[in-house]
């Protein structure tokens, strides 16, 4: 006679290794599933980060123009007529402080004499070694008929001659590629290059015009700041001609 018996013919402990089977493949699926969600999490996470940075981005291209609007239509009204100047903007959802001065203050370092650049950064406290090497890569870049094209050629500079930013010194407060001019306007220099070159700072602000260069600063809640050097023609049909551009430039410390 067959027998009846669910089991019949099943070796002891078959069913204890099915159960066993079944629970780890139970908990592999499990796994599976959960990197694939922590995966698509992260993805997810890299992806808004990547869309809130170029929402940070259009902002502060915005701000540009906002400013050389603002300059251009507004003239002596314009929050920005008298420099250096600062303001808060909002543009988009993203809160961004600004900052604009005219490079006119700063020393050109494909105009300057040589000896008024030396004097500088004596002044500014660069030691004699890298002081005087960096005063050599100037005068190099002149002979070659290689001037400072942007910024970034004026920090690479400042590096190859061992002249960091530690101590809060920072090359762009100080030097510029663009104000064409042999000698800093007094009026519109940082303090303490009016002090490294023994003259009498101003504390006033100054009217700029146009065809000077300057210098915007946009610095958002989040990302780098963008750094922009523009020369302002006061037409309407071409209003500006950008000099540099930048992102993640500048020296210029957020407050918001």
């Amino acid at each position: 006679m067959l027998s009846t018996k669910p089991n019949a013919g099943r070796r002891p402990g078959e069913d204890g290794y099915i159960l066993i089977t079944a629970v780890w493949l139970l908990l592999l699926g499990a796994s599976i599933v959960a990197i694939i969600m922590v995966h698509n999490l992260r993805y997810s996470e890299e992806l808004s980060f990547e869309r809130e940075m170029i929402k940070i981005g259009d902002a502060q291209e915005s701000a540009v123009e906002t400013i050389i609007a603002d300059i251009l239509f507004n003239g002596p009204r314009s929050q920005f007529a008298l420099l250096p100047a600062t303001s808060e903007y909002r543009i988009d959802g993203v809160s961004m402080q600004v900052s604009v001065s005219n490079e006119n203050g700063k020393i050109d370092l494909n105009q300057a004499d040589l000896e008024l650049i030396r004097r500088a950064l004596q002044g500014l406290g660069v030691s004699g070694v890298p002081r005087e090497k960096f005063v050599m890569l100037v005068r190099q870049g002149r002979y070659t008929e290689h001037p400072f094209r942007s910024m970034i050629d004026v920090s690479s500079a400042f590096a190859q001659a061992g002249i960091g930013t530690t101590d809060g010194f920072c090359p762009e407060q100080y030097f510029t590629a663009f104000s064409g001019l042999s000698q800093p306007q007094s009026n519109q220099m940082d303090p303490r290059l009016s002090k490294a070159l023994g003259e009498a700072s101003s504390s006033d602000q100054q009217r700029f015009r146009p065809g000077n260069a300057l210098r915007l600063e946009i610095v958002a809640e989040k990302g780098l700041p963008l750094v922009a050097v523009v020369r302002t023609s006061g037409l309407i049909d071409r209003s500006h001609s950008v000099l540099d551009w930048g992102v993640g430039a500048g020296c210029y410390q957020p407050d918001i």
